[in-house]
């Protein structure tokens, strides 16, 4: 062999011997999660919270992010805020606290739960086909309702094609999938990439009491808009017609990926008595949109509407539930509504997640029962 020939095998030789090694005795996971730590003084809520969640903000009670292990039943949650929990650890979420309270009666489930703030159903269900496709579960929880009511403007025109026509999250290329399946030093080199990132996000939104001051700053800045009793919604023109549409879209990818489908309606600090405390007043600060666009000025919706109509939506997404046989719970009005249960309009404290779980808890043991008996 002559020098020149050695000079081109050694780098390939030394790749080899590293990817042997790397997978021998180092493994990286095909998909690592990412950790952020936050420390916050908020009421209710525990000081320090450690965030773990893959790409798609998808968190998992135990971490457990891989295959699904024979025998075991796979609950999915999705919805908004409250979902996200991002200032609550894991076992404190109310899906943790679900999770660990089946866990103790002996059932062998793992839990992930997505949510994302102002975003609804409908835009919810490109991530939820991802997830169902990639972590399998047997059950979907999904807990809607609030950000469907307010997050759409007060002069909305219905999409009926925009339930079938959202992109979803975009997936790594065929060729790049393929490398990282065979190759560690693939994944290292996208890890390091990854944690360069983490490191960013950590240094942004981890120091000490971020995100006290910042709902701070925008409870002053929503208390300065006036609270308006907004008129009833044009039937043609109804979001109700988009939030319905989102419940057929859920119900058809659980279909599609075998799960069974558990709805329930959002719980919300907005009370129709609108016998709201000062205090409690000022947290009660979502606004909405006038119009669509961008430059859309903001109006302060009056609590007393707001969940009027999350009673209308409920009613008819627990009418559509009984005709096609979907376990229906609605659980606006489950959580105490005051500043002990909730952190503003629909971020639960420690104490509300755990109301959360207790109510859903009887209905997805049932759920339970029904797969493991099959």
């Amino acid at each position: 062999m002559t020098l020149k020939t050695k000079l081109l095998l050694a780098p390939v030789i030394l790749f080899a011997g590293f990817e042997l090694v790397m997978w021998a005795f180092v493994r990286i996971p095909l998909e690592p999660l990412k950790t952020i730590d936050l420390v916050n003084h908020l009421p209710g809520l525990k000081n320090e919270v450690r965030l773990v969640f893959d790409k798609q903000l998808a968190r998992y009670l135990d971490n457990e992010s891989g295959s699904k292990p024979t025998g075991t039943v796979r609950i999915l949650c999705v919805g908004g805020s409250a979902t996200l929990a991002m200032f609550q650890n894991a076992d404190d979420t109310w899906w943790g606290k679900l999770g660990r309270q089946l866990q103790a009666k002996g059932q062998k489930v793992q839990v992930a739960a997505w949510g994302q703030d102002r975003t609804g159903i409908v835009a919810s269900t490109p991530v939820a086909a991802l997830l169902m496709e990639d972590w399998q579960p047997d059950i979907v929880i999904a807990n809607y309702g609030f950000d469907d009511v307010v997050g759409q403007p007060v002069e909305y025109r219905y999409q009926p094609e925009k339930a079938g026509g959202l992109p979803g999250p975009v997936r790594a290329a065929g060729w790049k999938q393929a490398i990282l399946n065979v190759s560690q030093t693939a994944r290292l080199a996208r890890f390091m990439a990854r944690r360069r990132e983490e490191g960013e996000i950590q240094n942004n939104i981890g120091r000490t009491d971020f995100w006290t001051k910042m709902l701070g700053d925008i409870k002053k800045e929503r208390s300065a808009v006036s609270i308006q009793m907004l008129p009833a919604r044009d039937t043609v023109h109804d979001p109700l017609l988009e939030y319905m549409d989102g419940w057929k879209v859920m119900q058809n990818l659980c279909n599609r990926f075998g799960a069974r489908l558990i709805m329930t309606g959002e719980p919300s600090l907005h009370d129709s008595t609108n016998n709201f405390s000062q205090q409690e007043s000022l947290m009660a600060m979502v606004p909405m949109k006038s119009q669509t666009g961008p430059d859309a000025k903001y109006v302060r919706p009056d609590p007393a509407w707001v969940e009027k109509e999350m009673s209308r939506y409920a009613s008819a997404a627990e009418t559509w539930a009984q005709a096609n046989g979907i376990p229906w719970l609605n659980l606006n009005g489950k959580v105490q509504r005051d500043l002990d249960h909730f952190l503003n309009d629909v971020i639960l404290t420690d104490a509300g997640a755990a109301q959360m779980a207790a109510g859903l808890q009887p209905v997805v043991e049932a759920e339970l029962g029904r797969k493991i008996g099959k």
